[in-house]
């Protein structure tokens, strides 16, 4: 029994030394990092940093304690920080020490503290951009001459004495050309949006809206022949880019009945939630397989190459509705069944949503 106990004894200190060792090599490889490394508190106050962020922030020991925000105040990260939904997104900020350079902060919550990361993305931003530029001015520079073919097919097409084999070389010529604009003007939009970090903003009456974009799918809806149902709970509005939401919300509506079989039900919604305000299209059409959901809103991202052609779409629809979206500080969730059908939300946060007797 004496042995046991000396084992035990000699064992539960060598236990906690190797426990201590181990904790001292993580900080000090979280020290070593160039990222700057900061863990916060319940009440989002500073609880221990690493180097990089103590250069980045000018801490100092007596910093403990203190609120984040009074070293980071730019209204992207404050919104960012308080709104759940963006958590998964991070949010990039340009320095308030070095303008010309740009941060991207990502936060990690774990129990009652977070983990604040702050990563120098400036080289990236600079790639994006150029990216962003190569993409406005080639889909401008396509305007012009695909305008002008566009006018010569439509010209020649009408000719009442044109041979029956040239025509249908003609009116496949009039299709792709047709789609080719599509793709160029979703291209030059999607380039607009996101060249434009902060936009002008409104009061945006959301039955209004809503009514209008119901009437549009009413009428898009004629050769489906499916039942289309608007169900608005609440009267509230959203402050944000009429323009823009108009467009991201009525590509939700439009899917949902291009992807819907024939005779299909689909239901546009607007209701009031704890999280804010809830926009939703909910359909029972063809559904999507789980290893799609994740990819949808990528640039050309298609499932069925063959079927997205044959519904005329240019594969850049989701992409606008997730900037558009992030613009008005949500995110696009997608909930499917294949063959069952799905439903496409957003939860609109509070400081986005207005209320109609204070508009």
């Amino acid at each position: 029994m004496s042995k046991q106990c000396t084992e035990q004894d000699i064992s539960e200190p060598i236990a906690l030394q190797n426990t201590t060792d181990q904790l001292k090599k993580i900080r000090s490889a979280l020290r070593a990092l160039r990222d700057a490394v900061i863990l916060l508190n319940d009440s989002d106050g500073l609880e221990w940093w690493n180097q990089a962020a103590e250069d980045l922030l000018l801490l100092q020991a007596a910093d403990k304690g203190r609120c984040i925000f009074d070293f980071i105040d730019a209204p992207e990260f404050r919104q960012y920080y308080q709104v759940p939904t963006l958590a998964d997104e991070g949010v990039h900020i340009k320095s308030w020490r070095a303008p010309e350079r740009y941060l991207k902060c990502e936060l990690t919550p774990f129990a009652d503290e977070k983990l604040l990361i702050i990563y120098d993305v400036t080289r990236l931003h600079h790639l994006e951009e150029m990216r962003r530029d190569f993409v406005a001015n080639v889909s401008h520079e396509l305007r012009t001459p695909l305008t002008v073919m566009m006018g010569y097919l439509e010209n020649f097409s009408d000719q009442p004495d044109m041979p029956p084999h040239w025509k249908r070389g003609f009116e496949l010529m009039t299709q792709q050309t047709a789609r080719m604009n599509r793709i160029v003007n979703d291209l030059l939009l999607l380039s607009r949006i996101e060249i434009e970090e902060t936009h002008e903003l409104h009061y945006i009456d959301m039955i209004k809206l809503l009514t209008h974009i119901y009437d549009d799918a009413q009428a898009y809806n004629q050769e489906y022949g499916h039942s289309i149902h608007l169900q608005i709970d609440t009267y509230d509005g959203l402050y944000g880019s009429e323009i823009y939401l108009t467009s991201a919300l009525s590509n939700l509506v439009i899917n949902a009945i291009k992807y819907t079989p024939k005779g299909g039900d689909i239901t546009i919604s607007w209701t009031k939630t704890a999280e804010g305000c809830r926009f939703a299209v909910e359909d029972n059409g063809i559904g999507i397989a789980p290893q799609h959901i994740a990819r949808l809103t990528e640039r050309f991202y298609r499932i069925d190459k063959g079927r997205s052609r044959a519904t005329g779409g240019t594969g850049l629809g989701l992409a606008i509705v997730k900037h558009v979206l992030y613009q008005h500080g949500t995110n696009l969730q997608i909930k499917s069944v294949e063959g069952s059908g799905s439903t496409f939300s957003a939860v609109f946060p509070p400081n986005y949503v207005r209320s109609a007797a204070i508009s």
